[in-house]
This record gives C-alpha cells, structure tokens and sequence, in this order.
C-alpha cells in the first residue's frame, strides 16, 4: 500500500470516528487541533506524527491499532462504503427505534 492511499484510508477512519464521537471538526479545536489542519488528516492531505496518531486514538478512546484497524480487512472499503458504514454507525448511535427499523427493512430488502 502507499503511502498515499494509507493516509485517505487512516482520514477516512478518523472522519469514521469523529462522527461516531458527534463532533465537529472544529470540536477537535478544544484538544489543540486547528481544524484547518484536522480537515486535512481526515481527506488525506498530509502524513500525521506518531504523537498526533497517539493523540487522537486517546480523544477517540481506541488504541492504536483500533486506529489502523482498516489495515486489518482484505477488502478495503470504498469511499463510497466508507460514507455508508459512517452514516449506518451515526443512525446507530442515536439510538432512534424507528430509523433502525426503517434501516433494518431496507437492509433486508436489499441484501
């Protein structure tokens, strides 16, 4: 894997987590994150230090290997699946009976 697409693969896992978190990137701002420079680790756009890394797996409360956890998979996810997995996992998280219902329907409609 290059380097390039490790780092869209680790932007697209750290939008995965803020998300999960309900943060804004501007939120990121209270851990000494500008959010210009936020943005740009989460769409790939430059190479983060061990200590950022280390810094966002304690905001996120994962470890470090939870943070590189897409590596894991045989099959990485699209952007496209990436967007789908974020925005099934913030349906989730809001704990709202009736979206889950209608998202389990739809599921099971088309799986």
């Amino acid at each position: 894997m290059d380097i390039k697409k490790l780092q869209k693969q680790l932007g697209l896992r750290l939008k995965e987590l803020r998300l999960a978190k309900g943060f804004k990137q501007e939120d990121l701002e209270d851990y000494g994150f500008s959010y210009r420079y936020y943005g740009k680790l989460e769409r790939g756009d430059v190479n983060p230090t061990l200590e950022t890394l280390f810094r966002l797996s304690e905001i996120f409360e994962i470890s470090l290997a939870d943070l590189f956890a897409f590596m894991e998979k045989e099959v990485p996810l699209s952007e496209n699946g990436q967007a789908v997995a974020i925005k099934i996992g913030q349906i989730l998280k809001q704990n709202d009976g009736s979206r889950i219902r209608k998202l389990k329907i739809f599921l099971d409609d088309i799986l």
